[in-house]
């Protein structure tokens, strides 16, 4: 058995000091206090953390370009993580984007693409990589994602979210499916093995989803919950063809939230907030913003497997203060990190 040691941060405004003339980061120059001084000082803290991490697949956001991550697992000193390049780039506003790395004694990069959600302007693209266990040969995809603010406020900005948690369910649901014309033809057949096999495939999206896995973009439109039995129990199983195709398309597509766990639990969270817009204070202030969603093929305990005991947020004293919140990093100081926490997960297979 096989285990491979998971990661996703936030790690909030990792820019360089190059001001990018089409992207608002103008608070990230030196005529800002962002000098290379400050910026290696944040890279430093950021790969200690990294480090402590272990990780051998890292998604990340908030980071300007691939070539900073680069730079971070240098800085690392890790030679075997190795960065799946996009080279589209971003489009969001604030030049930040999604990066993905992976450790390649344990992974190989099958294919990458970068889907761009069309709202009303251009926002932060859903990274996804499909990945082959080297020992195995069994397909990993991974879709990095890091959603809308809550900058207009919760309720005025969810629509935004609500939108690019459908497109990622209709990416899924093209991962977990065989194509219409497939099924019948297969069906024709009698020969159900596809797309059995199709619908256990080993989807896994992570990120920054600026909302709580309670929130409706997530239940009633990304279609995750914590029921497990709803995911992988009887009801959702494939035992043989439909009579028309069409109530095939139609079958839901049902996510396992394995974050969902933190929500009950007191002070816990990836992200601390005290008060919204206006000075309005919140009552929760721990808030789990940063979630790991799996598909059916990742909880069934066949082949490659999420331990779902092993999910945390890291809270050690290098990113979090005794309270549980995250650090940020200060100029100033030079101390801290980031203003989110990270998420660690094992694979097994």
């Amino acid at each position: 058995m096989g285990t491979i040691n998971l990661a996703w941060w936030n790690l909030q405004n990792f820019f360089d000091t190059d001001d990018d003339p089409i992207s608002k980061d103008f608070d990230f120059t030196a005529a800002k206090g962002w000098t290379q001084e400050v910026f290696e000082a944040k890279k430093a803290n950021l790969a200690e953390v990294l480090n402590a991490l272990k990780p051998e697949l890292l998604a990340v956001g908030e980071i300007e370009k691939d070539t900073l991550l680069e730079e971070l697992i240098a800085q690392m000193g890790n030679p075997h993580l190795k960065v799946v390049t996009d080279e589209s780039g971003t489009s969001d506003f604030r030049g930040i984007d999604v990066s993905i790395a992976y450790d390649e004694r344990k992974l190989s990069v099958v294919s990458r693409v970068s889907h761009l959600i069309h709202l009303r302007y251009r926002t932060r693209d859903v990274f996804e990589v499909v990945f082959e266990i080297n020992e195995t040969g069994e397909k990993l995809v991974v879709l990095g994602s890091h959603w809308p603010s809550r900058i207009q406020g919760k309720y005025r900005s969810e629509p935004l979210r609500i939108a690019v948690a459908e497109h990622i369910a209709y990416l899924v649901e093209s991962h977990v499916k065989v194509l219409p014309e497939e099924y019948e033809n297969l069906r024709a057949l009698n020969d159900l093995n596809p797309v059995v096999d199709r619908w256990e495939a080993k989807v896994m999206v992570v990120g920054d989803f600026n909302d709580e896995p309670s929130d409706r973009s997530v239940v009633d439109h990304l279609r995750a919950s914590n029921d497990l039995d709803r995911v992988i129990g009887k009801t959702n199983d494939i035992d043989g063809f439909k009579k028309e195709t069409g109530d095939y398309r139609a079958q839901d597509v049902f996510l396992f939230n394995a974050t969902w766990k933190f929500l009950p639990q007191q002070k816990v969270g990836t992200y601390f907030l005290d008060r919204a817009g206006r000075g309005q204070k919140l009552a929760n202030r721990y808030q789990v913003i940063d979630q790991l969603v799996v598909s059916r093929g990742l909880v069934t305990g066949e082949g490659l497997t999420l331990d779902l005991d092993s999910v945390d947020i890291f809270r050690d004293a290098l990113v979090a203060t005794k309270s549980g919140r995250p650090r940020s990093f200060s100029k100033k100081t030079r101390k801290g990190t980031s203003d989110h926490l990270p998420l660690t997960a094992v694979l097994r297979y």
